[in-house]
C-alpha cells in the first residue's frame, strides 16, 4: 500500500511515495529532509534534525503507527561532527524509545540540508 501525504506529512520532491506498507504492517518512510516549520538550509543542525525526525513521526502516525513502532532509523548527515548535536535531538524525539539506528555521512543532500532521516515502523491499528 502506498501511503499519500495527509496532516504534518510533507509532499515529496518527486516520483516517489512518503512511505509504503506491507500487508504484515511493516512501514517503510522514504528520506525526509527537515523542510517546513521554518527550517532552512542554513538553520542549525539541531533544527534541521528535530524537523526531519518530526516528519518520520508524522508519517509513520499517518500510516498507522506510533513513535514506539518505530524499529530503525537511519540519520543522513553531511558533517559526522554534526553526530553529538543529532544524536541529542534523538534522545529528545525519541525519549525511551531506543530504536535501532545508523548515522551516515553523506556528501551532500538534496537542497542543500544537512540533515535527513528515513525508517522502518509498523502499524499497531490492525
Amino acid at each position: 500500500m502506498t501511503h499519500t501525504p495527509g496532516s504534518g506529512v510533507p509532499e515529496p520532491f518527486g516520483h516517489y511515495s512518503p512511505s509504503t506498507s506491507s500487508p504484515d504492517g511493516t512501514i517503510w518512510v522514504s528520506a525526509q529532509l527537515p523542510v517546513g516549520g521554518g527550517v532552512r538550509t542554513d538553520s542549525p543542525v539541531p533544527e534541521q534534525a528535530r524537523q526531519a525526525m518530526l516528519h518520520l513521526v508524522s508519517i509513520v502516525e499517518a500510516a498507522g503507527g506510533t513513535v514506539a513502532s518505530i524499529a530503525k532509523v537511519t540519520l543522513y548527515v553531511t558533517d559526522i561532527g554534526d553526530w553529538d548535536a543529532v544524536d541529542a535531538v534523538f534522545a529528545e524525539v525519541f525519549v525511551t524509545h531506543r530504536p535501532a539506528r545508523a548515522v551516515l555521512q553523506v556528501a551532500g543532500l538534496h537542497h542543500g540540508f544537512r540533515v535527513a532521516a528515513d525508517a522502518v515502523a509498523w502499524r499497531v491499528d490492525r
